[in-house]
Order: C-alpha cells, then sequence, then structure tokens
C-alpha cells in the first residue's frame, strides 16, 4: 500500500491547497484563493500520469482503464452521494425557508456537492486505478527477480509477493476488520507452454497455518509469468486489483507443491 499512498497523497495535496485557500478566502484571512498554481501541479501531475500509464499499460499489456465493472461501481458511489446532497439540501431549504445565505445557500451546497462528486470520481476512476497498477507492475518486476535468481533448478517457480490490506490507515477500527491480500506468482521457466495448477500452505509469523489453497488449473506459456488465481481471486475487477487469496492474519511464509502439464 505505500506505493498506492504516495501517488494518492501527490494528487491530493493541490486540491487540499486549493480547498484550504478558498476556505481561507471565505473567512478573511486570505484576499484571494490561489487556484492557478495548485491547478498547474494538479495538471502536471495528469499529464505525467497518463504518460506514465500508456507506457505501463504497453509495456506490460494491461487495459489503460480499469474495468466497467468498477467504473460502474465509482459511478453508483458518486450519485449515491449526490442524491443524498439533494434530499438533505431540500429538507434544509424547507425547514429554513427565507433564511439568509449566511445560514443556508443553496447554490454552494450545490457547488460543494458539485465539486466533491467531481473529486470522487476523479479518485475512484483515475487516481487509484493507477496507483494500483503502479504497484502491480513493481510486484511484477520484484516477482520476475527473485524468479530469475531461482531458474536453474526449477521447472515452475512459485514467488510470494506481498501480504497486506488494502487500507492506508491499518491502526483504524475499520482497517483491523480487513483481511489481507496475498500476491503470489507462477512463472514458467521452461522452452513450452503448460497448465500449472499450484497448493500453497500458507503460514503466519509462528511457521503456524493460516489456509490452505488450490490455484485454478493456469496455463503459461514459455517463460511466462502470472498472478496465481484461486476461487478468491475476483474475476469482476482488473488484473492489477486482484489477490491470489485472503487469510485473516499476515501471511510470512509458505510451502508449496505444483503440478504442470502439457497444454491440450
Amino acid at each position: 500500500m505505500f506505493t498506492i499512498t504516495i501517488v494518492i497523497s501527490l494528487f491530493f495535496i493541490p486540491i487540499a491547497w486549493f480547498i484550504w485557500t478558498s476556505v481561507s478566502n471565505k473567512t478573511g484571512k486570505i484576499d484571494n484563493p490561489q487556484w492557478k498554481v495548485p491547478l498547474a501541479i494538479l495538471l502536471a501531475l495528469l499529464l505525467g500520469s497518463i504518460i506514465v500509464n500508456y507506457y505501463l499499460s504497453d509495456t506490460y499489456q494491461l487495459a489503460f482503464f480499469q474495468n466497467g465493472f468498477e467504473s460502474i461501481v465509482a459511478l453508483i458511489i458518486a450519485a449515491a452521494l449526490l442524491v443524498m446532497m439533494l434530499i438533505v439540501n431540500v429538507i434544509v431549504s424547507i425547514f429554513l425557508k427565507g433564511a439568509p445565505k449566511s445560514v443556508h445557500n443553496p447554490k454552494a451546497v450545490w457547488a460543494v456537492g458539485g465539486i466533491l462528486c467531481t473529486t470522487i470520481l476523479f479518485f475512484t476512476m483515475w487516481v487509484y486505478p493507477f496507483a494500483e497498477k503502479v504497484s502491480y507492475v513493481q510486484k511484477i518486476e520484484k516477482a520476475l527477480d527473485v524468479a530469475e535468481q531461482r531458474h536453474d533448478d526449477e521447472e515452475i517457480t512459485v514467488v510470494f509477493m506481498s501480504s497486506e490490506k488494502n487500507c492506508i490507515r491499518t491502526n483504524t477500527s475499520n482497517c483491523n476488520s480487513t483481511t489481507y491480500k496475498n500476491a503470489f506468482f507462477l512463472k514458467n521457466n521452461l522452452d513450452i507452454p503448460k497448465e500449472v495448477q499450484v497448493q500453497i500452505r500458507a503460514l503466519d509469523a509462528k511457521q503456524e497455518e493460516l489456509k490452505v489453497i488450490e490455484s485454478d488449473i493456469m496455463t503459461l506459456e514459455a517463460g511466462e509469468m502470472k498472478l496465481v488465481e484461486t476461487e478468491e481471486t475476483s474475476d469482476e475487477s482488473s488484473v492489477w486489483s486482484r489477490s491470489s487469496f485472503e487469510t485473516e492474519y499476515q501471511t510470512h511464509s509458505y510451502e508449496s507443491l505444483y503440478k504442470y502439464r502439457d497444454v491440450e
């Protein structure tokens, strides 16, 4: 989550800067909100992320955008928030009919709601997926390095890459209830395609068993590396959002058995 947190923070800084200057302008602390510099930084970050996203998508054969299911979920979240603000705004307007704008300003509520929903859409449909893709590519590169070091004496290499929570703050009660997502990779070191299946026994820090799970039967081309997919791997998520399986506690080590056969 470190990479994802860094990317999200970079995009959030100029937006937070603009909001802070706008609030300060309303309270009289500054004369004019400073929107030009934050906007320039945000546009620079957006342009940079588009270039990087194009490069990663082309190099690693990944989709440029997240899939349709995730986009629909993002739209539903933003729409639900907008509807909720509409209902609240209408109710408050009825009870405070004729109140001065300093007490209730419907237009200001709509402006805030529009900005908030647009920001949520921007982060859920672009920033977060982009951050996940960057993190995923980093995992692939690390897994490839590990697999290359063990290439000489293995037909199939099993690589344990990460066991982490998709939660920025792991000390909150919300994060404490979140399970750990485990990412394992398989690499075919042979010169011909193979159908491969692996059984993984995940272990905690005390070497006690957390879970035993079998992967799907996966087809790997010669030299190809893929994320291990199991019955817990979501088909509705984009490739970079998937994990092999989940555990209640963090996985620290593992044992594995694999088998393979020629592609029929």
